[in-house]
């Protein structure tokens, strides 16, 4: 009996020292001032920032004025263990309480303070639009200056109204903003206007310029953003885009899948201090007219998959659109992937255009 007491007692004098300490941990961190504590709690998802308000009024209260907000139905969705999220998952039971607890939280938010980041992320496919609009128009009414929207409202779209301010913020900086299959109503010219957006990721979107077709961007989409530094452009139908910014820096296009870069066709790139492009896809882009005068590095990986759904003209095409546009690039620093990239060159260099033409490469920096 002794010896079990003495084996017993250590332990739960173990569990004092951590309970103590663990309540000594909580005590140093109220100590912190508000502005610290905030800088925590937005460094995780909203959800667990929220769980903190049991603590005290005044984590009650900070936890209300976040200026960083991240709401992700995939974790709701994990958290449920109903299995991995894909796409072409309906999740009514869940979304609805998602739903429910994001709009409360909303109603309860600080309407004084300033929205700096807002995430909202569901692929679900039972996502309510009209849910996605009120948190893009909060968003945009509270001052936003990074707004993520990656929403999944697939057959219905948000409501025009709302969109119009997303395209029309004077506060945003960064917009990151991907189309599913026709959710996003996109406002035509000269209804984009972003004097202050520095930088713009845009996925699985179209251009053209067609004033019936809603879901798509006009070709020229960027005239109404002249502090644009930074494009990312993934996974677009670029047929006849037309790509013209003064003061833009970093470009970069990228096709996860051919379907997508059969069409990479862009009219016009003239970006006068454009010092960094990177392009990955299944075939060479085509550019007729590059204005990069001041273009010091390109990285670019073209993938070595030539078929299905590949037509035998794009297979011709492919080798000859490559080497202008290794042409194209002057005399910047070149990056690519070597394996591809020279196997192409070589075999146009060696065979012959299918076309018969005769074409004087000068091969910029970095090619061997």
């Amino acid at each position: 009996m002794k010896n079990y007491w003495w084996h017993i007692w250590p332990t739960n004098c173990e569990k004092a020292q951590q309970e103590t300490k663990s309540s000594t941990d909580r005590d140093r961190i109220s100590k912190l001032p508000d502005d610290i504590l905030l800088q925590i709690l937005s460094s995780v998802d909203t959800k667990q920032a929220v769980q903190t308000s049991v603590l005290s009024s005044r984590w009650r209260r900070l936890c209300y004025s976040l200026p960083n907000l991240t709401f992700d139905f995939e974790l709701l969705l994990l958290q449920s263990r109903k299995g991995t999220p894909t796409l072409s998952n309906r999740n009514p039971e869940l979304m609805s309480r998602f739903t429910r607890s994001v709009t409360q939280f909303l109603s309860r938010h600080d309407h004084a303070s300033t929205i700096d980041r807002f995430r909202l992320a569901s692929q679900d496919r039972s996502t309510d639009s009209i849910f996605v609009g009120k948190c893009i128009d909060y968003a945009t009414r509270h001052g936003a200056r990074h707004l993520d929207i990656d929403a999944n409202c697939h057959p219905t779209t948000y409501a025009c109204s709302q969109v119009l301010g997303l395209f029309t913020s004077e506060t945003l900086r960064v917009l990151k903003v991907k189309q599913y299959t026709n959710s996003i109503v996109v406002p035509k010219q000269p209804f984009i206007i972003m004097p202050n957006l520095k930088t713009l990721h845009l996925d699985s979107f179209g251009f053209r310029d067609d004033i019936n077709d809603p879901y798509r961007f006009p070709t020229e989409p960027f005239s109404g953003l002249p502090s644009l530094e930074e494009l990312t452009i993934r996974d677009c139908d670029v047929s006849g885009l037309i790509i013209r910014s003064s003061k833009l820096r970093a470009l970069e296009i990228s096709f996860s899948h051919p379907l997508y870069s059969r069409q990479a066709k862009i009219e016009r790139i003239s970006a006068p201090v454009l010092s960094s492009f990177r392009y990955e896809g299944y075939i060479s882009l085509v550019c007729p007219e590059m204005d990069l005068p001041s273009l010091e590095d390109v990285y670019f990986d073209i993938y070595a998959v030539l078929a299905s759904p590949y037509t035998d003209d794009i297979k011709k095409k492919m080798p000859i659109n490559l080497v202008r546009m290794l042409q194209q690039l002057g005399n910047a620093n070149l990056y690519p992937r070597m394996e591809t990239v020279a196997e192409t060159v070589l075999h146009y260099l060696t065979k012959g255009s299918v076309h018969g033409d005769s074409l004087v490469v000068e091969f910029p920096k970095g090619i061997s």
